[in-house]
């Protein structure tokens, strides 16, 4: 069954108040970014760094109740012995976590998480709005082998536009009928009418293949570039959203000068990469001829060259960090 949204958060909402409906418990386990709603944001009433290792440091939950606080309880990706705990020691609703964000699943960790929520009556969802239709045609899960009870959909669905969907097993989406889920613009079909269109449009010209091939190349020439610069840099991420990191405490300031330097040159660029299948061999090629000046300077002021002394702003902030 289906239940069809506008954005992220919103879908990510819905499908935790189905799974509470559906299990009659409140607690949610989560691991990864699923959007600003109260549920999530809950995992920091007390410690505002407990979801720092979920992307988004420092999150400060003001204006979420406090008589939340505990119901939200995050874990670390493949670290199967901690969730484990949380499973055993907590009722829990729901799982709720991405499949993969920057490195892969390890010792069958999805599969295990799939039989930890299976022996405790616990609702398992993937959050694949970043995610999905990437890699595979549909969740990235498919290629993993591993079903969850719920997946929730979003960002390349609509191609742009504002669509989003919560799928599940008929047996947990059905309890939705005994709650109340609702919004006014439901009914607007733009989001729809581009989420079917995009639909078809990959499935005929295979862009998860496509965009994955793409992404595969720039990792591979970012490593080259920084080889030849003499840099040394971390690439993570699936193929088609990957992203680097340079080395050291001037991490942030280089990324910032990227950034400022690539908008000089006509591109909107950091150090992360959202393939798509606009991204011809031209304009990868353009792009690293571009960036290529970008990291000698960067090898200057490893060198001794002055960073700031560049940048013609302040320096960005961290944003989301890298999932570990």
């Amino acid at each position: 069954m289906a239940r069809f949204a506008r954005t992220g958060g919103e879908a990510n909402a819905i499908a935790i108040r189905i799974a509470r409906a559906a299990t009659g418990r409140d607690k949610v386990a989560i691991c990864g970014y699923h959007g600003w709603h109260d549920w999530y944001l809950a995992a920091n009433l007390g410690d505002s760094e407990k979801l720092a290792g979920h992307l988004l440091p420092g999150l400060n939950p003001n204006g979420v109740p406090h008589d939340l606080a505990g119901s939200t309880v995050p874990f670390t990706y493949n670290d199967f012995g901690q969730l484990e705990q949380i499973v055993r020691g907590q009722n829990l609703a729901a799982i709720k976590m991405e499949v993969m964000r920057n490195h892969p699943p390890e010792n069958d960790f999805l599969q295990r998480v799939r039989s930890l929520a299976s022996a405790h009556g616990v609702v398992l969802i993937f959050d694949e709005c970043t995610s999905g239709f990437r890699q595979e045609f549909g969740g990235l899960h498919k290629g993993f082998g591993v079903e969850p009870d719920m997946a929730v959909f979003g960002k390349a669905l609509g191609n742009g536009y504002a669509a989003t969907v919560v799928i599940g097993r008929r047996a947990v989406m059905e309890a939705a009928q005994t709650s109340f889920i609702s919004s006014t613009f439901w009914t607007e079909r733009l989001g729809s009418a581009a989420a079917l269109a995009t639909l078809e449009v990959m499935e005929r010209e295979k862009s998860w293949e496509m965009i994955t091939r793409t992404g595969s190349e720039v990792t591979r020439r970012w490593q080259a570039l920084a080889d030849k610069h003499g840099l040394t840099i971390t690439t993570s991420g699936l193929a088609a959203l990957t992203g680097f990191a340079l080395a050291g405490p001037n991490g942030l300031a280089y990324k910032t000068l990227i950034t400022q330097e690539m908008l000089d040159k006509g591109y909107l660029a950091a150090t992360s990469f959202y393939a798509s299948t606009a991204h011809t061999t031209d304009i990868v090629d353009g792009y690293f001829e571009a960036l290529d000046p970008i990291f000698a300077l960067i090898a200057e002021c490893e060198n001794g060259r002055d960073v700031m002394g560049l940048l013609k702003g302040p320096v960005c902030h961290s944003g989301f960090k890298r999932l570990n």
